[in-house]
């Protein structure tokens, strides 16, 4: 799965999505209940974060810079984290999971989606159009159910090396305490990154 062909699934992502804006936007309306232009207009946007991110894929930034120890320098490089769990709103169904699941997916992580329960029918179909563009196996994976549950036990998950969360204020706090928690074995704290 190597970065040309990364780009070409990310790309083909993006415009199946803003083709069919009109008829996934109307689903979106029906599941979530917001005006039928605004659900046209956010699988469009969402089609636009794949098409932007496969455009940066073949952008392999890094960064080398002298230490302040003579004969020694610095790199940095950009690597993939592993698996990243993506805690998705109602609200913005389709946009924010999009944004929330193609970064990671650009950095070579594998990313395990749990949207939110009232609006779980427009994520998978988002997670079906991603896996027919040729995600490989694995890279997406699509865990739905009750937030007490489902994104409880991928918060506490060993292999969870990283959290995205849109949602309120009380559960982004309790995911932070778990996220800091190391426990036995454990060799990092997780990554978090929140809208609250």
């Amino acid at each position: 799965y190597g970065l040309e062909r990364r780009q070409a699934v990310l790309m083909a992502i993006g415009t199946e999505l803003m083709s069919r804006a009109e008829e996934l936007g109307t689903l979106l309306s029906r599941e979530e209940g917001k005006p039928l232009a605004e659900g046209k207009g956010e699988v469009y946007r969402a089609g636009q974060f794949f098409t932007y991110y496969a455009h940066e894929v073949l952008r392999q930034l890094g960064e080398n810079a002298d230490s302040v120890r003579p004969g020694v320098e610095v790199d940095i490089r950009r690597e993939p984290v592993g698996t990243v769990a993506v805690i998705s709103p109602w609200n913005f169904p389709c946009a924010i999971f999009i944004g929330m699941a193609a970064a990671p997916i650009v950095a070579g992580n594998c990313v395990i989606v749990k949207p939110a329960e009232d609006a779980g029918l427009i994520a998978g179909f988002m997670v079906d159009i991603m896996r027919e563009a040729g995600l490989p196996a694995g890279v997406l994976q699509f865990l739905p159910g009750v937030g007490k549950e489902v994104g409880e036990y991928l918060v506490n998950h060993a292999r969870t090396r990283f959290i995205t969360f849109t949602g309120s204020r009380a559960v982004g706090l309790h995911i932070n305490r778990v996220a800091a928690d190391v426990k036995p074995g454990q060799k990092w704290i997780k990554r978090v990154i929140m809208e609250l």
